[in-house]
């Protein structure tokens, strides 16, 4: 027998709670007695029987008890459940490149990356999660893995000052992105459905689109991208310790806008597909049904215990005591002048 609620057993502290207001109710209706007199003529005068009164106590005291097991809520029969964990590999390819500290979707675009990352977490069940981080050069920020928590923890501290080179190279991030994938592939032994996702503004990219998907379709990925930002000219701010400190210029000291290139993004989404994330929307959530129709793959099983719970049993006998109290007369079947014993 186990419980699903064990923190619940503090109620089994109403039992003799109930027990002792009965027993202090017995204890003032015997005062009361005494104040009128002598209590044997009290008693023979009485309408109302103890014995009876004592069962009705008993079967209150009873449902309070069974009442509180079905709180704690018991179960019986446990027996193994084997569940098979199904899914993909996807790897996220954030761009962490200056431009994306752009302020035309708010807070930033790189900002309003991260929270739409974090709600498309949120909408997955079962896909193996990896984090690429990357600008003009790219690293492996988060190794594939179930445990979303740490994809979001990795997530938080995505920042520009981690990749100082410049510009934004797609060949990079699939290069790592691959690394990502090989990684696992050879701890397991065998191919899995793998995704890869852009997250970036598109801008100044390094790298020839067609070669970056040409390399993906060989290996084997499915490619998706997500713009960032809007199609209009912004400003850059820099920060410096965390304060403003200015727009970025170029060498002739103007001011360098940057904007969103749905058109490298969305040729780099090539087979798969492209989503935008804008100022006042976003369609990012979109990738999950294209997600669904990946072929999954069986990556992980996993054993527990399986419990019938059997809670109703103690709460349907509670409720029969209490209508079975409600039911017992303790009033007196005898004449008045004969004694009922108890």
């Amino acid at each position: 027998m186990n419980f699903l609620h064990p923190e619940y057993f503090w109620a089994m502290a109403t039992v003799p709670l109930a027990a002792a207001l009965l027993l202090w109710a017995v204890w003032q209706r015997r005062q009361a007695a005494r104040r009128f007199g002598n209590t044997a003529l009290v008693a023979k005068l009485a309408t109302v029987s103890p014995r009876r009164r004592r069962w009705k106590g008993a079967l209150l005291v009873g449902a309070v008890f069974l009442l509180a097991a079905a709180l704690a809520g018991p179960r019986f029969g446990t027996k193994m459940r084997e569940v098979k964990r199904e899914g993909i590999d996807l790897v996220i390819a954030l761009d962490v490149s200056l431009s994306m500290t752009a302020e035309d979707v708010a807070p930033s675009r790189l900002e309003r990356a991260k929270n739409e990352i974090k709600k498309l977490l949120g909408e997955l069940n079962g896909d193996r999660v990896g984090l690429v981080i990357f600008a003009g050069d790219a690293f492996i920020q988060c190794p594939l893995t179930t445990d979303y928590g740490a994809v979001r923890l990795f997530l938080d501290v995505a920042a520009p000052y981690l990749i100082p080179t410049p510009g934004t190279d797609f060949s990079a991030a699939l290069q790592t992105a691959l690394q990502a994938f090989d990684v696992h592939e050879a701890e397991d032994g065998e191919a899995r459905t793998k995704a890869l996702l852009f997250v970036s503004d598109g801008e100044n990219h390094v790298a020839e689109l067609e070669e970056v998907v040409t390399r993906a379709r060989e290996a084997n990925v499915a490619i998706f991208a997500a713009g960032v930002g809007e199609t209009a000219g912004t400003s850059i701010p820099l920060y410096r310790n965390g304060r403003r400190v200015g727009l970025k210029k170029n060498a002739a000291g103007e001011v360098v806008e940057t904007r969103l290139e749905e058109t490298s993004l969305q040729a780099l989404a090539g087979e798969g597909a492209y989503f935008r994330i804008a100022r006042t929307s976003s369609s990012l959530p979109k990738i999950t049904a294209s997600l669904e129709r990946l072929e999954k793959t069986e990556f992980d099983t996993e054993q527990f215990e399986e419990y019938a719970e059997k809670y109703q049993w103690p709460l349907a006998l509670a409720l029969l005591l209490l209508l079975a109290e409600r039911f017992v007369d303790d009033r007196r079947t005898t004449r008045v002048g004969e004694r009922e014993s108890g």
